[in-house]
């Protein structure tokens, strides 16, 4: 097996563990468990939690990045954003407890998505007819995202897809 792919199955692993346990569990002896290695396999990854929890972010970030490059070639950035929401999957949705785990454990682990989102932020104004707009949109599907990975959203299933309906229209006027 290549080192990617192991590396890819230490992080997967972490992300269960994460989102199954929570934040507090994630150590590298429950990483090792859940991929079927031995700690040493995953020392040799990633050397200390620190490192795993960043790969973790940088994994999140990534996947987020890939989505919408891949979208944003047929349709605006904040269409394309609204869309992704709509099809989270439930790796990404792990992945995003990655962020979660990595402000538990030490502030400069979120620097990368500080760092994404505030270029998201600005390309999504750059790439707006009506900046202001496409802000609010967006300050609204993250608030709905993170209603969702942390399952406190108090919308009926019905309002959640009437909301992502109107953020969907309102994008595509923006």
């Amino acid at each position: 097996m290549r080192n990617n792919n192991k590396k890819e199955l230490i992080l997967a692993a972490a992300l269960q563990v994460v989102e199954n346990d929570g934040a507090n569990h994630l150590t590298l002896d429950a990483v090792a468990k859940k991929a079927g290695f031995s700690k040493g396999g995953v020392l040799y990854h990633f050397a200390t939690k620190k490192d795993l929890l960043k790969g973790m972010v940088d994994y999140l970030i990534e996947t987020s990045d890939a989505k919408l490059l891949q979208r944003e070639t047929e349709e605006k950035l904040i269409t394309a954003i609204v869309q992704q929401e709509n099809q989270m999957t439930t790796q990404e949705r792990r992945a995003s407890f990655a962020l979660v785990a990595a402000a538990s454990e030490d502030e400069e682990l979120l620097d990368p998505a500080r760092e994404y989102y505030s270029q998201l932020f600005s390309e999504v104004t750059r790439n707006s007819a009506s900046s202001n707009e496409a802000l609010l949109l967006l300050l609204a599907i993250e608030g709905m995202r993170w209603l969702n990975i942390l399952d406190v959203n108090p919308m009926s299933g019905e309002q959640t897809r009437e909301i992502r309906r109107l953020l969907q229209k309102r994008a595509a006027e923006t």
